[in-house]
């Protein structure tokens, strides 16, 4: 009867172990594949119900642009170099360079998609959010300068201060641009100005 016993504990362990072995990993996927159909659903419930921009600029020309080279150092737009095509349903965002900027109209943010001054897209932002304090810090490192830049820079410096704060020429605001995959059929891109940042959808 006691061998009886342990061959029923031992019959009932490998069941067990069995079940684990085999069944654990079935699991793991399903769950796995419910989760990213879950994703893709939000993805796309987001890309469907986000709205085309309904409005353009006068010969494509952004009216704070000259404002804003004039108020800074330097070209305060990023560059962002794609080597893809990016899709937000009518609007076709061929290969190359374009700098990026914010911009925001009746409430709603956008970006623009600038070449030679000129707005070539205008791409809605689906979420706004700020940045984290030290986030350029960490990820964003500063530029070595070479001598003939550092000699520059220090030099525009003295002249500005020979010269009241309303004509002084500020740094351009930190920007880091970020392209991520968004479950299996769409790209987000996240473009870091200043204190925000700005997420854009588009099809792969």
């Amino acid at each position: 009867m006691a061998n009886f016993i342990g061959f029923k504990k031992i019959f009932l362990f490998a069941v067990l172990f069995c079940s684990v072995v085999f069944f654990t990993p079935l699991n793991s996927s399903l769950a796995q594949e419910t989760t990213q159909q879950n994703e893709n659903e939000k993805y796309a419930k987001i890309y469907e119900e986000l709205p085309e921009p309904d409005f353009s600029y006068i010969f494509n020309l952004d009216p704070y642009q000259t404002e804003e080279y004039r108020k800074y150092m330097y070209a305060p737009y990023p560059l962002f170099r794609t080597a893809i095509r990016f899709v937000f349903k009518s609007t076709v965002i061929e290969p190359g360079y374009y700098l990026l900027t914010p911009r925001e109209k009746d409430g709603k943010w956008y970006v623009l998609f600038k070449t030679n001054g000129k707005v070539q897209y205008i791409v809605p932002v689906y979420e706004k959010d700020l940045v984290e304090p030290a986030f350029y810090k960490r990820y964003v490192p500063e530029r070595k300068l070479t001598l003939w830049q550092s000699i520059c820079q220090k030099t525009t410096n003295t002249m500005g201060r020979l010269f009241s704060k309303q004509t002084q020429r500020k740094p351009a605001p930190k920007s880091y641009i970020d392209v991520n995959e968004l479950g299996t059929d769409y790209w987000q891109v996240i473009l870091y100005y200043g204190e925000s940042k700005y997420y854009m959808i588009f099809m792969r």
